[in-house]
């Protein structure tokens, strides 16, 4: 289906305290060990995601369902326009070599609680590609789209745990009692820590 095909809903944002990429190898799995953690406990950006759904033609029937598909959600990244450091997340998603990488991320829920969430395959888009609705006195400064899984898979958490995440996922959420990783590379598996 063709973009123009394509209706988006309004976006919805969270403040993120860390953000975690993850670049797939060459057999198409994600290569954990490469995995680079950036922290913003000072300075939060934000992640913004959209909705999208394709709307199917007047004259087609939509079958048994009644609703129009999902289409890839676009998933931004955004600073506050005074913001100290994006460009060093920015720069960490642009510099991967595979088609798409992980995306996860850590907010603190107003109750305290982290809120989680996985784009597990993420592809950027060019900032002029797709137009994202930043909120007053931010700026977009990473776009890209979730790609829905192709198969299941068992996702590795920071305190040796997993999630699993089901087949056709563009955006997964929890709400962890983990505290995100730390800033940098992950240790060798088996051997991941919290702070």
């Amino acid at each position: 289906m063709r973009e123009d095909e394509i209706t988006s809903h309004p976006p919805s944002y969270s403040r993120c305290l860390a953000v975690r990429i993850t670049p797939y190898a060459g057999d198409g799995e994600p290569d954990h060990d490469q995995a680079v953690t950036y922290r913003f406990d000072d300075d939060p950006v934000m992640l913004g995601y959209v909705y999208r759904t394709y709307e199917p033609d007047i004259h087609q029937s939509t079958g048994p369902f009644p609703y129009a598909p999902a289409a890839p959600g676009l998933v931004a990244f955004l600073a506050p326009d005074i913001h100290p450091d994006p460009p060093r997340l920015a720069q960490g998603l642009w510099q991967r070599r595979s088609a798409w990488v992980a995306v996860e991320t850590w907010a603190r829920t107003p109750g305290g609680e982290t809120l989680y969430t996985l784009v597990p395959q993420w592809t950027r888009l060019d900032l002029d590609e797709r137009e994202f609705l930043a909120p007053p006195h931010h700026h977009v400064f990473a776009l890209g789209k979730a790609i829905p899984t192709r198969e299941a898979r068992p996702w590795p958490r920071p305190d040796g745990r997993e999630y699993h995440v089901e087949w056709g996922t563009g955006l997964f959420l929890s709400t962890d009692t983990n505290p995100p990783p730390p800033a940098g590379f992950p240790a060798p598996a088996g051997q991941r820590t919290t702070v």
